[in-house]
């Protein structure tokens, strides 16, 4: 997954959009650190930074100073092994008939493949693999043939299967859009005359700025000198309850003081603690989290269990998420690089910990042995959420089932893998009932196998049965 952000001042004003993008992407930094880059408006002309690496590596106060304008869209990439290289870091920027445009996506295009061969079978040139460049190019023929840029975008979004939250900018207006599903969440703010779309949230806390409401599924939104407009597409019409946006969001990926969908993240990950303790139960003499996405279950699961609430392990805060590592060794590396323990903490005692999740595999482990070297009596593993049995094509960042332990292996031989004393796993029901309050449904597809918005064309295939259950 990525992080995206849009921001344009409806009175024109050319100061302080960049840093605006600036620090609406740093916000977003969680949910992609391979590289980051903003394209500004400066009346028509559009100026696009961008490179490899964390948002403070790729900017700096020279740079920013210079790059002026009204309008801006910002974003941080996650690691993906498909999409690598600078012809991969966004945005995407092309100057057509109808103008300068620039884009950015948090995107899979299901379709991408069919897509590219028939743009290119009537003349489109590509220089990258990524979904963005289809995107745009479907885009820009599109204009060509309609009388406003929202109606291209709708027959773009018509003709891409998928999954996506997308910011486009042209020379007088940004334009964000949600799929129709809604798996990819975007919201709308104000900040005095400047209008704001992100990812998350907490990028509009950050920047001290209005929150107006979470994008419907299926909506694009236009703003401009004159307003926010809207329109739908794909038969959507405005009923936010129909949406299914990913569970992963509140499981992992979204920072814990964002709010997606009118739910809390840090509220709903404490609920899930509460439930996991009834479900799960376990005899141990402190309850430590998994830093920092497994620290609010892990509250919610002491307070459940009546034990304890400690620190146990400490958090590099310079290295990355090791789940979008864009490979294993990368993830390997990262884990030994990002942890430590408190021996005096854990000495001794009989230890819980709760992590938000297991995928692979690989941090779980050396943590569990981190915590036996450092004097832990027993070690025990509550997850927060259900196994993940199934590669999701949607952003959980496994392409294959074998990467994903849960797919082929019980409960007793994942423990055994990864050398606990016992493990748990929250049921997806109780999963569910933990976001009590939400104003859509979820997809949950990578524990249940529902992919609700189909599969890519080359892996039709990928989903197979489960053996264990």
């Amino acid at each position: 997954m990525s992080g995206i952000f849009g921001c344009i001042d409806t009175k024109g004003k050319l100061d302080e959009v960049a840093k605006t993008a600036y620090y609406g992407i740093f916000s977003l930094q969680h949910r992609g650190q391979e590289s980051a880059g903003i394209a500004i408006n400066d009346r028509g002309a559009f100026i696009v930074h961008k490179g490899n690496g964390l948002v403070t590596d790729v900017f700096d106060d020279i740079t920013l100073s210079a790059l002026e304008g009204c309008a801006a869209v910002g974003h941080a990439r996650g690691g993906s092994p498909k999409d690598s290289g600078n012809d991969a870091i966004q945005p995407i920027h092309i100057k057509s008939r109808v103008g300068n445009i620039a884009l950015v996506v948090d995107s899979v295009i299901h379709n991408e493949n069919s897509l590219r061969d028939e743009l290119k079978n009537v003349g489109a040139i590509f220089q990258t693999n990524t979904d963005s460049e289809i995107i745009l190019s479907l885009f820009s023929r599109n204009r060509v043939r309609t009388e406003t840029c929202e109606e291209a975008i709708a027959k773009t979004c018509e003709e891409i299967k998928g999954v996506y939250a997308m910011t486009f900018m042209t020379e007088d207006k940004i334009i964000g859009v949600r799929d129709p599903f809604g798996l990819r969440p975007l919201v709308l703010g104000k900040k005095d005359d400047m209008y704001i779309l992100s990812s998350e949230s907490c990028a509009l806390d950050a920047l001290d700025a209005e929150f107006i409401r979470d994008v419907d599924p299926g909506e694009i939104v236009s703003i401009s000198k004159d307003g926010v407009k809207s329109t739908y597409f794909g038969g959507c019409n405005g009923n936010h309850k129909d949406g299914k946006v990913c569970v992963f969001e509140y499981v992992y990926v979204a920072r814990p003081d964002s709010v997606i969908d009118n739910m809390n993240v840090f509220e709903s990950r404490v609920r899930v603690g509460r439930r996991l303790a009834k479900e799960q139960p376990c005899d141990c003499d402190i309850v430590i989290g998994a830093p920092d996405s497994g620290n609010p279950a892990a509250i919610g699961y002491a307070e459940g269990m009546g034990v304890p609430y400690g620190a146990g392990l400490l958090k590099n805060r310079y290295v990355g998420r090791t789940f979008i590592k864009s490979t294993q060794q990368q993830r390997e590396l990262a884990v030994r690089m990002k942890f430590s323990v408190l021996k005096t903490a854990v000495s001794g005692k009989r230890v819980c910990i709760v992590d938000d999740s297991l995928v692979r595999g690989t941090t779980t482990k050396h943590i569990i042995t981190f915590l036996r070297e450092n004097g832990a009596k027993e070690v025990h593993l509550r997850l927060a959420s259900p196994p993940v049995r199934f590669p999701c094509c949607y952003g959980v960042n496994a392409s294959k089932g074998e990467e994903l332990p849960a797919s082929f292996m019980s409960v007793d031989d994942i423990c055994k893998m990864i050398g606990a004393d016992s493990l748990g796993y929250i049921s997806l029901e109780s999963l569910k009932a933990s976001l009590e309050g939400i104003s859509c449904g979820v997809c949950s597809a990578c524990f249940d196998g529902n992919f609700i918005a189909g599969l890519p064309e080359e892996n039709d295939d990928s989903v197979h049965e489960v053996k264990y259950q």
